[in-house]
């Protein structure tokens, strides 16, 4: 990454000549100024060209979620997604009960303490991965989980 060089304005005087170190900050500004460099000044949004920006130009990791729009078009991505997931894969819920110890709304458990159940708590096969109770129960009892890994 370039480095940003503040050019005071007594270095650039009118009718002189311009000095070599002045001349490298100036190249070195322009790549520091698109990178964004710690000092160097920000590109405005009203710089860019509509649909400059997209997919597959920004950084993974750098658009936060308040970045997103919240339209039906968005819900509709996310719930495609959620729906298309298989029975017991990260991020889907199921309703399990507890076969080892006792749970509280936060608490994460292995899939080996836990049964897929029913409403009278009947149990039946173990599902894989760590799950994340979203409600608190006791030994044998039921409750909504997360898969979390």
């Amino acid at each position: 990454m370039a480095t940003w060089t503040t050019i005071t304005d007594a270095a650039l005087e009118p009718g002189k000549p311009i000095r070599s170190v002045d001349g490298l900050a100036l190249r070195d500004n322009v790549t520091a100024l698109a990178e964004g460099a710690a000092g160097a000044p920000r590109i405005e949004n009203a710089a860019m060209d509509t649909d400059s920006v997209d997919n597959a130009n920004v950084v993974d990791a750098t658009l936060g979620s308040e970045k997103f729009q919240t339209g039906t078009d968005e819900r509709d991505w996310v719930l495609g997604r959620t729906s298309g997931a298989a029975t017991g894969a990260v991020g889907t819920y199921a309703f399990l009960k507890v076969v080892q110890g006792n749970v509280t709304a936060g608490d994460y458990k292995a899939g080996n303490d836990l049964e897929y159940s029913d409403s009278v708590d009947d149990g039946g096969s173990s599902p894989s991965g760590t799950w994340r109770a979203m409600g608190t129960v006791g030994n044998l009892r039921s409750t909504v989980f997360l898969r979390i890994a």
